[in-house]
């Protein structure tokens, strides 16, 4: 049986791609926090389903590897104002 945080997860690669082809900065930025969003659900759905997790630093590492895909387009302010603070509820 798929665990619904693994469906979730699969629904945040679906995302990042989607964010890869992209037509435009602003669509490719709401489909990287889709793909946030859905990260950070997953994590929540193995905390309540009482599986071991390593959330915080599975966190990190996938906010890492969304903000890697920043758009070139984007400012620098702009990129700032998208990363939700670490650690804390946005």
């Amino acid at each position: 049986m798929t665990k619904t945080s693994d469906k979730f997860r699969e629904n945040a690669q679906n995302c990042l791609q989607l964010a890869e082809g992209a037509t435009n900065a602003q669509a490719a930025r709401r489909y990287k926090r889709m793909a946030r969003a859905w990260s950070a659900l997953a994590a929540e759905q193995d905390w309540l389903d009482g599986y071991p997790t390593q959330n915080d630093r599975a966190s990190e590492l996938a906010g890492d590897a969304i903000d890697g895909l920043r758009d070139k387009d984007a400012s620098a302010a702009d990129a700032k104002a998208q990363k939700p603070p670490r650690g804390g509820t946005s």
